[in-house]
């Protein structure tokens, strides 16, 4: 065992005395047998003992152990890793599952000792998801030293199995969070490349979503999502849409391709994401304006649009004709209040509405009746008319 360390005696008489008498622990047969291989008295690997004895179906008691070790954050890497360090694939899988897990809480601290076995273990692996996992667990220890983003970019380049390639872009994502500067450029540089160029689409989108997390895109990035928002399979162009609308404003340069992308996919999921996307980065835009109202002829958009056009306010006039039609009796029920609010929101720009407005508010009721009364005081008391300004004055005095 490369990392084999004692772990402290009441510590892991406590783990493994709580599992023992777990009323739903099935520690028995060839289990008990490798407990007592150790002796009845020394609990110093007991609970790895636990670990190697797990079986690809013992769900319930991997839980209760995970459990375990989460009360214990600061002996459970060396334990997970001495469990790791094994020739039974199964035992492997599971601890790397629970390394994978554990290591994204800031309390669980892996010494540079069991740092060295889990890579030692990720170079000499073979089976991928051992890999992946522990790919993922060397990205939540972040640029502890210079010899870890090579080792993730390595694998970002060159390894064979398409999961580890992708569990390096999300680490790779990690690490820039917290990297200096010129380590997260040359980072940047190989996610590009591989968003280009990987021939997995399962990589590419990987590679898009982790470089949405980036802090301060580069131009390069919003370049080479751009380009992205044109590739051949779906989810990737969904992904690059969707990390570029996390920099807001700065992604405006990707607009044309995003409006291309809206109007191109027939898939109401990638239009939803597409028209969000669109929202955030430049939602003044008339073009954007154009395209939120459009949507409002699409029933499976419609909730979403008529919520972004809320949002929008007095930019939103474009869509009044469009929602003082919402607002017949035939729609359904939400939508007509959606339409109400968006009114209101739209201020006095949506003085065509008041008519419409006061003879709904004569029969509507509960909710409805609501959103369509506060919608006429919004309109009438921002654009001076005196419909209904003497009732708000009367209703604001009492």
């Amino acid at each position: 065992m490369r990392n084999k360390k004692f772990i402290p005696r009441p510590v892991a008489a406590a783990i493994l005395a709580s599992i023992i008498s777990s009323p739903s622990s099935l520690l028995i047969g060839s289990e008990n047998a490798a407990l007592a291989a150790y002796g009845n008295d020394d609990y110093r690997f007991g609970l790895q003992t636990v670990l190697r004895s797990l079986g690809a179906q013992d769900w319930q008691r991997r839980q209760e152990v995970e459990k375990l070790l989460n009360e214990h954050k600061s002996e459970a890497p060396t334990i997970l890793t001495n469990a790791l360090d094994s020739a039974d694939p199964v035992v492997q899988k599971n601890a790397s599952e629970m390394l994978s897990r554990m290591s994204s809480n800031w309390e669980f601290v892996i010494s540079d000792r069991s740092l060295a076995t889990i890579i030692a273990i990720l170079k000499s692996s073979h089976t991928s998801q051992v890999r992946s996992n522990l790919v993922r667990v060397i990205g939540n220890v972040g640029p502890r030293n210079d010899r870890l983003q090579p080792i993730i970019l390595d694998l970002m380049k060159k390894d064979e199995d398409v999961s580890v390639r992708s569990a390096a872009a999300d680490s790779l994502a990690n690490f820039m969070r917290e990297e200096k500067a010129l380590q997260a450029e040359e980072a940047v540089k190989v996610m590009c490349y591989c968003l280009k160029n990987d021939i997995s689409p399962h990589v590419r989108r990987a590679v898009a979503h982790a470089m949405g997390n980036l802090p301060g895109p580069s131009d390069l990035v919003i370049a080479a999502l751009t380009e992205a928002m044109d590739d051949n399979y779906k989810q990737v162009r969904g992904a690059a849409g969707s990390s570029i609308s996390r920099f807001g404003a700065r992604g405006k340069r990707a607009l044309p391709n995003l409006l291309k992308m809206y109007n191109d996919e027939k898939d109401w999921g990638s239009r939803q994401q597409t028209l969000s996307a669109l929202v955030q980065i430049d939602r003044k835009n008339p073009k954007v304006v154009e395209a939120v109202v459009g949507a409002l002829d699409d029933p499976q958009l419609m909730h979403s649009a008529l919520s972004y056009l809320q949002q929008l306010g007095v930019d939103a006039a474009p869509a009044v004709p469009r929602l003082i039609k919402i607002l017949e009796p035939e729609n359904n029920i939400n939508v007509r209040v959606q339409s109400a609010n968006a009114l209101g929101a739209i201020g006095p720009k949506a003085q065509s509405a008041l008519s419409t407005l006061n003879k709904l508010s004569q029969t509507a009721e509960g909710t409805l009746k609501t959103s369509v009364d506060s919608a006429i005081r919004r309109i009438s008391i921002d654009g001076q008319t005196p419909n209904n300004l003497d009732s708000f004055h009367r209703e604001s005095v009492l």
